[in-house]
C-alpha cells in the first residue's frame, strides 16, 4: 500500500535506505522573500542590519566577542538542571555547558501540537548540524544545540493543529493564556483522531503511542513538548530550554526594567525601522513597552498609564511603578517578552553564537540589531534554517518516468503541463506551418483586393484576422483533445505535484513529521542529519533512490 505521498508503507524492518541529494537556488523556488534572498546573497542594503554573515568563518570572531561579555553560565546551568530534574529527564550535554569553552547554537518555535509543521524538525536538525560542523573546525571548543520552547506564546490557532495527507488533526480547547501552560488532559480524543488518520500503516501504532505518552502522561503542553522533542533528539545532544522560568527571567530582569522605565527597544527599533522600511516590508511591530504580564489563563500587554505606573491592556488593572519593581525582584516569571524582546532575552541568558530561524523570523531579527546595542548584548549570527523536499522511491521513479527533475516542478504549472503534453504527444499541437501559409495567402488576397479597389484592403485584412482567430481556436481544440488522450500522464503529473506541493505549498509547511516517520522511523532524523547542511545556502531535495534488504 502507498500513502498519498508515494513513500513506501511496506518497507522491511531491516531496509537499507539510499538517497540522492540535489540543490535548488532559493530564488528559483519562488517561495522565499526578497529580504532573505538579499541576506543570503550578501546584498549591501542589508549590511547595517546584521552583525556577521552566515558563514562558518564568522564564528571565530563571534566566540571572541561573546565569551567576555557573557556572565550567567553558573545560574543558567543550575536553572536548566532544575528544569530537567522536574521533567525527570537527563541531558548528555548539560554538563558541558559549565565549561567557559562551550557555546550554544539556538533555534526555537512555538509548542505546536505534535511539533506542528515539518520545518519544526528542520530547525532542530539545522542547529545540531551547525554544532557538528563547528566542532570539526574548532575542536578545542564545545558547541551545544539548543531548542528554545516558546511556551509563552498565546496564539493558540497557530499551535493547535497539524496536517497529514488525510486531513487536519486539530485540538479544540476553551483554555486561554500562554499555550505552554495549558493542560493536556483533553488530548485523549485527539489521539483517537490521529489513530484514525494514520490507520494501520507501517509504524502507526508507534506514532500513536508516542503521542499518547507525550500528551496524556504529562500535565502541560510545555511538558509534553519537552518530552516529545527529547525522545526524538536527545541522542544527538539537543538541550531543550523553557524560557517560562523564574530563575532564567531573574537573569533578564535588569533588561526588563530598562524596557519598562526607559523604553529602550522602542527608541532603537523605531530608528532601525525607518531605515529598513526603505527597502523591505517590516515583519514585526514595536510598542512603547514590549512586555506582557503573565498569569495562569492570561497574557496581557503592559502599557504605560501616562504617569509613572502601568496598566494592563485587556483587564485595565493598574500596577504602580513600585509594585512593578517588586514583581521584577520577587516574581519575574510574571513578566513575558513579546516578539521584539524574546530574542534579547534568549541572548542574555545563553552563551549563544547563532540563531537559526525561518525567513519570517530572520526578517524581524533584522529590526533588532540597534536594540541589542542599546542593551549592550552581542548580536548573534543569523542563519536560515534548512528547507527541503523529501520524496520516497515511488515519487522518484515516477518523476523519472515522466522525464522531469524536481527543480522543474518549481516552474509555473501551465509550463510544466505544456512541456508534458508536447513530450507525450505524437502530433504537432500547433498550426504554425499552416499559419505561415495563411499569412502568405492573406498577403496575396489583400493585394488582389487592392487591385480591384483600395477600399477593399480593410475588408481583406479583417477577414484574414478572423481566420487567424479560428486557427487559435482550432489549436486549443487540438490541445484539449490531446490532453484527453494523455489523461494517464496528466494524472501522474498531478500526483507528483500533490506530493511535492501538498495543499499547494511547500511540503515542510503543510505536513507533519509523522508522515515520514511512519515510513522511515528514527532513520528519518538520521537521513535529515546526513543530507542537510546549514551552511549550504540552497533548497535541498532528498530523493530516496532504492530500498534493498540486508
Amino acid at each position: 500500500m502507498l500513502n498519498p505521498y508515494f513513500c513506501s508503507m511496506t518497507q522491511p524492518t531491516e531496509a537499507v535506505l539510499k538517497f540522492n541529494r540535489s540543490s535548488i537556488a532559493y530564488e528559483q523556488t519562488g517561495f522565499f522573500g526578497k529580504i532573505v534572498l538579499d541576506y543570503l546573497s550578501g546584498n549591501e542594503s542589508l549590511n547595517p542590519f546584521y552583525h556577521r554573515p552566515p558563514k562558518i568563518d564568522s564564528f571565530a570572531d563571534q566566540m571572541l566577542e561573546k565569551a567576555p561579555n557573557y556572565t550567567h553560565r553558573d545560574a543558567l546551568v543550575a536553572a536548566i538542571k532544575q528544569q530537567y530534574a522536574d521533567a525527570k529527564l537527563k541531558s548528555s550535554t548539560l554538563d558541558l555547558l559549565s565549561s567557559p569553552d562551550s557555546f550554544t547554537i539556538t533555534t526555537g518555535h512555538q509548542v505546536c501540537l505534535f511539533t506542528g509543521p515539518l520545518y519544526f524538525i528542520y530547525k532542530i536538525v539545522s542547529a545540531i548540524n551547525t554544532c557538528t560542523l563547528l566542532a570539526e573546525k574548532h575542536p578545542d571548543k564545545r558547541f551545544i544545540p539548543v531548542f528554545w520552547m516558546a511556551t509563552e506564546d498565546h496564539d493558540l490557532q497557530e499551535a493547535n493543529h497539524f496536517y497529514l495527507p488525510t486531513g487536519k488533526v486539530n485540538w479544540e480547547t476553551q483554555q486561554t493564556g500562554a499555550v505552554g501552560r495549558m493542560q493536556s488532559h483533553e488530548m485523549a480524543q485527539v489521539a483517537d483522531v490521529l489513530k484514525d488518520h494514520l490507520g494501520v500503516g507501517y509504524r502507526s501504532g508507534e506514532l500513536v503511542a508516542l503521542f499518547r505518552k507525550a500528551y496524556l502522561e504529562h500535565h502541560t503542553i510545555a511538558a509534553a513538548t519537552r518530552w516529545l522533542v527529547h525522545q526524538l533528539f536527545e541522542k544527538y545532544g539537543l538541550l531543550i530550554i523553557d524560557g517560562d522560568d523564574c530563575n532564567l527571567k531573574a537573569l533578564a530582569a535588569p533588561a526588563f526594567e530598562k524596557e519598562l522605565f526607559e523604553n529602550l527597544s522602542m527608541k532603537a527599533v523605531t530608528k532601525t525601522n525607518e531605515l529598513l522600511s526603505k527597502h523591505y516590508t517590516l515583519q514585526a511591530s514595536v510598542r512603547d513597552i514590549n512586555l506582557f504580564y503573565l498569569e495562569e489563563g492570561t497574557r496581557e500587554r503592559i502599557e504605560s498609564d501616562g504617569k509613572e505606573g502601568f496598566v494592563l491592556a485587556t483587564s485595565g488593572s493598574r500596577i504602580s511603578a513600585l509594585a512593578m519593581k517588586e514583581i521584577l525582584q520577587n516574581t519575574p516569571e510574571m513578566i513575558s517578552p513579546n516578539v521584539i524582546l524574546r530574542p534579547l532575552y534568549q541572548e542574555i541568558i545563553l552563551p549563544n553564537l547563532a540563531y537559526i530561524g525561518g525567513g519570517g523570523e530572520l526578517a524581524y531579527w533584522f529590526q533588532l540589531k540597534e536594540m541589542f546595542s542599546a542593551f549592550g548584548i552581542t548580536f548573534p549570527v543569523l542563519m536560515l534554517r534548512n528547507s527541503a523536499l523529501v520524496v520516497g522511491q515511488d515519487v522518484t521513479q515516477l518523476a523519472k518516468q515522466l522525464h522531469f527533475s524536481f527543480d522543474n516542478f518549481f516552474r509555473d504549472k501551465a509550463l510544466l503541463e505544456s512541456e508534458l503534453l508536447q513530450r507525450e504527444s505524437k502530433t504537432v499541437l500547433n498550426l504554425d506551418e499552416e499559419r505561415i501559409l495563411l499569412n502568405s495567402l492573406g498577403e496575396a488576397i489583400t493585394e488582389r483586393m487592392k487591385s480591384v479597389s483600395p477600399q477593399l484592403e480593410r475588408s481583406a485584412d479583417s477577414t484574414i484576422a478572423r481566420v487567424s482567430k479560428l486557427f487559435v481556436a482550432l489549436e486549443k481544440k487540438m490541445v484539449r483533445a490531446e490532453r484527453r488522450k494523455q489523461d494517464v500522464a496528466f494524472k501522474r503529473l498531478n500526483k507528483l505535484r500533490a506530493a511535492i506541493f501538498p495543499r499547494e505549498g511547500l511540503q515542510e509547511r503543510n505536513l507533519n513529521f509523522s508522515v515520514f516517520y511512519q515510513v522511515y522511523g528514527e532513520q528519518f532524523i538520521e537521513v535529515l542529519l546526513a543530507y542537510l547542511n546549514p551552511f549550504d545556502l540552497r533548497f535541498t531535495v532528498i530523493e530516496e533512490e532504492e530500498v534493498s534488504t540486508r
